[in-house]
């Protein structure tokens, strides 16, 4: 079900004329509370340019979101611009992630082509784009439920052909990885993406002890609490670039996945703060004991379980 502000309109009444649109068109009124929270305002043409549709088409669609949302926007006739009002209170409750997204790579769906967004935004360029091929095929795999025969280069042993029984694909912030079960280590792990030259879907299904339920370390669930390293001199800066509360932000996350979580992060976990000295690590792990037989611990920086 969407979700909406009331705008001055009662909730029912928002309910009632949202559910009797199509998607397209909800699609569409949404693009226009995004383009006016975001940017101040919006064009008919530019709804030509993202959706291509007619003249006829976003004159409904304006008078429908007018309707629904009447304090948001007004029609400036010199212009042709309808621009954000002071009283303007969004319609649909936005995607964060997704509206940054947005911003950083344009509009487009990877079919339809693509525009720019109209505000300048940089950021560092991917290094390790996996190929389109080898991408699809590992999404049939998962989606079919199929095993699939791979050719796979490993930093420790070269090239070699193996079977996997992909579940889940993982981006960790740097790479893409297909989380499987692969036989010839008689075990789950992580697949590298741009490390596979080649996919065989074979005509097979995983066993039961290949499927994701039998993923210990994907079904275990941990608690991290990171907080301000405690050689930062100013920590208060720290609590407000992650949203802390009382000094720390405590993050569930898949045993399997904290790894490359603390790493993204660069939190110091090791149990004397040794690495703020020679890199100047921001966060550190007030509670490495949660790493406790959690085999991407191994990632981690500075993390030494107690057995090694």
């Amino acid at each position: 079900m969407t979700s909406y502000n009331t705008a001055g309109v009662s909730h029912m009444d928002v309910e009632t004329k949202l559910n009797a649109v199509g998607s397209a068109q909800r699609e569409r009124l949404a693009f226009i509370d995004f383009a006016l929270y975001f940017l101040g305002e919006v064009t008919r043409k530019d709804l030509i340019d993202r959706f291509a549709v007619g003249h006829a088409a976003t004159t409904r669609d304006f008078a429908l979101y007018k309707e629904i949302a009447p304090e948001n926007l007004k029609l400036d006739m010199r212009s042709k611009k309808y621009y954000k009002q002071s009283g303007f209170e969004p319609l649909f409750n936005l995607d964060l992630k997704k509206t940054l997204a947005t911003i950083s790579l344009g509009y487009g769906d990877g079919f339809s082509g693509h525009q720019d967004f109209p505000i300048q935004c940089e950021s560092p360029t991917s290094l390790t784009v996996p190929r389109t091929p080898i991408m699809a095929a590992l999404c049939e795999g998962i989606y079919r439920n199929k095993l699939l025969e791979i050719e796979y280069i490993s930093t420790s042993s070269g090239k070699s052909r193996r079977v996997i029984a992909p579940h889940s694909l993982v981006d960790s912030g740097n790479r893409w990885h297909a989380r499987s079960f692969d036989r010839k280590n008689n075990q789950f792990m992580d697949v590298v993406c741009n490390r596979v030259t080649s996919v065989t879907i074979l005509d097979e299904e995983p066993t039961a002890d290949e499927r994701i339920e039998a993923d210990r370390q994907w079904q275990k669930y941990i608690e991290v609490e990171l907080i301000p390293h405690p050689q930062q001199g100013n920590p208060e800066a720290i609590e407000l670039d992650y949203e802390m509360k009382d000094g720390k932000l405590v993050i569930e996350v898949r045993a399997a996945l904290a790894g490359y979580l603390l790493r993204k992060w660069e939190v110091d976990c090791s149990e004397d703060g040794r690495l703020h000295e020679y890199v100047g690590y921001q966060l550190a792990l007030a509670n490495p004991q949660a790493l406790y037989q959690v085999n991407s611990a191994t990632l981690a920086p500075g993390y030494r379980s107690s057995m090694s």
